[in-house]
């Protein structure tokens, strides 16, 4: 069982982009484990009907990381945020009581770092919401207090900007941060559709398409829109081409205050294009707002 713990961890970790080295020599105290729970209980359910033993295999790992990955972890706000994550994902895959006990448990957590916690703890909600236990419903009514102040915070954020969306660029493009935002901002406005905004979507898309600082306007989203990134660091990137549908990280700050975006192919901080949380999430915040917008 622990070489599958292992392969389970190196493939998420794969998949999000870390090197070899941080595969294979990764401490105790990071978030990997917890965030492999969280990710293969909602595979499991994904799976089911189309891989049935592959669900069930990413069920049981999950329940097993969740388990077993305990020393010390809820003393560590980030290692908690992540077990908290993942309770909520076991509890929808499973509907077993000790899930919801666990987020009950730590509840004054989650509501105190609602701006992590917020999107995936509002994903259990719709179930909560089913639920007569008094306690659940009392950390529901909690919840719905938070969430207003999470919504102040982002009405606050975006005010800051033209661009309608949390924007606080660090060395490389914000696209893919404002994706993330947008994406995990829509389980919160589906949980909570009058405590929250979905415009902030529409800004984050947006944004992506063309609506950013800077000369450049092109869509981060090769060859979506009438003018976009057609030089990007892909796997091509020595011919100066691209990858349809790959989205770059887009426009970077030059301190203190200078907006770039060059069409240079090996700049990885501006043009890289990377699958999960780059293209994904530009897929899923479109889909979104072609939901929201029906």
């Amino acid at each position: 069982m622990k070489k599958v713990l292992f392969t389970a961890f190196l493939a998420v970790m794969y998949l999000t982009g870390c090197t070899q080295k941080e595969m294979t020599d990764f401490p105790r105290g990071t978030a990997t484990p917890e965030m492999t729970a969280a990710q293969l209980a909602a595979i499991s359910r994904a799976m089911k009907g189309f891989n049935d033993s592959l669900s069930v295999h990413s069920l049981n790992i999950a329940k097993e990381i969740f388990e077993t990955q305990t020393a010390g972890n809820d003393a560590n706000p980030r290692l908690l945020s992540n077990r908290l994550h993942a309770a909520v994902e076991l509890f929808l895959t499973t509907g077993e009581k000790k899930y919801t006990d666990y987020v009950l448990a730590n509840q004054q957590a989650a509501l105190q770092n609602i701006n992590q916690t917020a999107w995936f703890i509002s994903r259990g909600v719709e179930r909560w919401r089913q639920m007569k236990d008094k306690k659940v419903q009392r950390f529901l009514q909690a919840l719905e207090k938070a969430i207003i102040a999470y919504q102040e915070n982002i009405n606050k954020s975006s005010a800051e900007t033209p661009y309608g969306v949390p924007y606080r660029p660090a060395i490389w493009g914000a696209g893919w941060d404002i994706q993330s935002f947008a994406f995990r901002h829509y389980f919160v406005n589906k949980a909570f559709p009058a405590l929250t905004n979905k415009e902030v979507i529409w800004n984050a898309l947006n944004f992506v398409l063309g609506c950013h600082p800077g000369s450049n306007q092109a869509s981060f989203a090769s060859g979506v829109g009438s003018q976009s990134a057609t030089t990007a660091y892909g796997l091509n990137r020595a011919d100066w081409s691209y990858i349809p549908g790959g989205v770059v990280s887009g426009t970077a700050l030059i301190r203190p205050d200078f907006p770039e975006l060059l069409e240079f192919p090996f700049l990885w901080q501006q043009t890289e294009y990377c699958l999960g949380g780059a293209s994904s999430h530009y897929m899923f915040i479109a889909l979104a707002a072609q939901q929201q917008w029906k």
